[in-house]
């Protein structure tokens, strides 16, 4: 399966300082897989201004980032340890992210949100832990693979509060689980089976929330190119007010299918292997606090 990959984030048009990174990152061909190229897609959304939000998502990227690649560049990773990886590099990013800021008091309060896709051939790997999304996108259909560990998402879910009190909640943009919050984090994982002409979508809530799944399915399947679909993501979010920062990661995956054989339907093709299930986790409030301005792009190969 051939992946081509781009991602992009912006400031927005209300915050001064860019709290969300991201990276796009080509791993060791020496891997399990018999030469098989994996591909490392990571989203994070920084929690606490001040504190050191965009501090936080930096070091959860870079921390997954390194210990993901040296995983592979070992030769070692086997197929039964690919969860096992990426839950010790989140529990390694978490607890960096935690012993900074009891280090240093000026950073109490920092943390981020994650969600990665570990692709290898026709397997992705998906984790996250707070609200940033992953969505896999087939034919003319688009499924939000992970699930938001926020308040607005718990209500929604038991359903005793109409959305547009929900919506209107001074507890809407509480997530209720973080890295850095605690020494420990509880970590979903989902394994996706890709086909060609899948698209994944990684992205933070500042791209969601402005746009519905709807446009935003309608817009990747019309441009098809994933740097042209980041753009014009990142563009339209900010023409519908900008609200948070943006951040958007796009792969595109092409391979040959069997004669007449007929892609499952998205659900099939998604397995949840690992999951806390516990409700009402320690709460954490995202930052509303403008600092200086601030925007990255970058692309790792």
């Amino acid at each position: 399966m051939k992946i081509d990959v781009f991602g992009l984030t912006d400031v927005g048009k209300k915050r001064k300082i860019n709290e969300d990174n991201f990276q796009c990152t080509i791993l060791s061909k020496k891997n399990m897989d018999k030469g098989v190229p994996a591909s490392l897609l990571i989203v994070a959304d920084g929690i606490g201004g001040h504190a050191g939000g965009d501090a936080a998502s930096a070091m959860a990227v870079n921390i997954l980032n390194e210990r993901i690649r040296n995983q592979y560049g070992t030769g070692n990773a086997v197929k039964e340890n690919y969860h096992a990886i990426i839950e010790a590099a989140i529990q390694e990013a978490n607890n960096g992210i935690f012993q900074r800021a009891v280090e240093d008091q000026n950073l109490v309060g920092m943390g981020t949100t994650v969600v990665t896709a570990l692709i290898i051939d026709s397997l992705a790997l998906i984790s996250n832990v707070g609200d940033s999304r992953a969505y896999l996108i087939r034919d003319k259909n688009i499924l939000q693979i992970t699930e938001d560990h926020s308040w607005k998402a718990e209500q929604l879910k038991l359903k005793l509060l109409l959305e547009k009190e929900i919506s209107e909640s001074p507890f809407r943009h509480m997530i209720t689980r973080s890295l850095g919050f605690d020494s420990n984090v509880n970590v979903d994982i989902f394994s996706v089976e890709l086909f060609n002409d899948d698209f994944l979508l990684l992205c933070s809530d500042g791209l969601y929330e402005s746009l519905s799944d709807a446009y935003m399915m309608n817009l990747i399947l019309k441009n098809k190119n994933p740097e042209k679909i980041c753009l014009k993501l990142i563009k339209m979010a900010n023409k519908k007010g900008g609200h948070d920062n943006i951040t958007a990661v796009v792969a595109h995956l092409t391979g040959k299918e069997k004669a007449g054989a007929k892609k499952p339907c998205l659900s099939d093709t998604v397995k949840l292997e690992k999951k806390h299930r516990g409700m009402a986790e320690k709460h954490r409030w995202k930052d509303t606090v403008d600092l200086s301005p601030s925007d990255t792009i970058k692309l790792d190969t």
